[in-house]
């Protein structure tokens, strides 16, 4: 039996290797108000890289990027597609302000509490995630200011929602959003189920959770669209735009060629890591 245990050991291990190869880890964050562990991806920065980053630069916190993947993607494709890698690989070199960033799986939730009560997402998201994070690692968010929000297609619709709900994030990055609003028509069956199985079909329930009425709150705002989206989102992406400047406010965009898929997304949040994780504004 000692040899099983030792395989078994040894496979864990090179489990455990792999993941940090890859930036980050795996977990099942246990939530009392879901009912359900939810899978999440973390990426944390390494111990030397936020230390050499605090000895060049001075004391200060940490960012936490809260990061939402689209309706048929999850935190698996952040490390699929070489994000956290590529986060880990910039800290280490001193390029890139260490963050700690956190992708959660949605279960077709649109980020949102169902209207019937019975699935609070967002609740989890501001109740439970964000609290644990930070209490398990001090250094890293605590306040707005500290705190980014990004998403991409329904998780873009969401990181706008926590953006302009909440007050919780000073930074949110929407990329190809869905911008979606009642009755759904011209969405495909499975989206469009969602969508009235968490807010009903009453435009009144919706309204809160609309951001064209909100535009994401006070936060600083980066809209981007790839040219050749399938769904269309460029137009209503950059009317969007256009809606939420005020005197004031940032608020960055750019549209450029590409289509709904990590082809677009992947170059485009990997050069926008340096603003969600605190540094300047983004490279446009």
């Amino acid at each position: 039996m000692v040899w099983w245990r030792m395989a078994v050991a040894f496979l864990l291990s090179l489990a455990c290797l792999a993941a940090d190869r890859k930036g980050g880890q795996r977990r099942d964050f246990p939530s009392a108000l879901m009912k359900r562990p939810v899978p999440i991806a973390v990426h944390l920065p390494s111990a030397a890289a936020q230390r050499a980053w605090l000895e060049r630069h001075g004391p200060g916190p940490f960012q936490i990027v809260l990061f939402l993947p689209g309706a048929y993607d999850g935190p698996e494709d952040l490390f699929r597609q070489g994000i956290f890698e590529d986060l880990a690989r910039r800290e280490d070199a001193g390029a890139l302000r260490p963050a700690l960033w956190v992708a959660v799986t949605h279960f077709k939730s649109w980020y949102a509490d169902r209207a019937d009560g019975t699935f609070p997402f967002d609740r989890f998201l501001r109740e439970e995630l964000l609290p644990a994070l930070e209490r398990d690692h001090p250094g890293f968010g605590g306040t707005p200011g500290a705190r980014s929000v990004a998403g991409l297609s329904m998780g873009g619709f969401g990181a706008l929602n926590l953006a302009g709900r909440t007050g919780l994030f000073s930074r949110c990055a929407a990329l190809s959003p869905a911008l979606v609003e009642p009755p759904f028509h011209n969405l495909g069956f499975l989206l469009r189920r969602s969508l009235k199985g968490t807010f009903g079909r009453d435009a009144e329930t919706f309204a809160s959770w609309n951001p064209w009425l909100h535009v994401g709150g006070e936060t600083e705002l980066y809209l981007g669209c790839g040219k050749e989206d399938k769904y269309g989102l460029a137009e209503p992406t950059l009317r969007f735009v256009e809606k939420a400047q005020k005197p004031g406010r940032k608020v960055f965009s750019s549209f450029r060629d590409g289509g709904h898929d990590w082809a677009y997304w992947t170059p485009e949040f990997k050069r926008l890591a340096p603003w969600l994780a605190g540094q300047d504004v983004p490279a446009l």
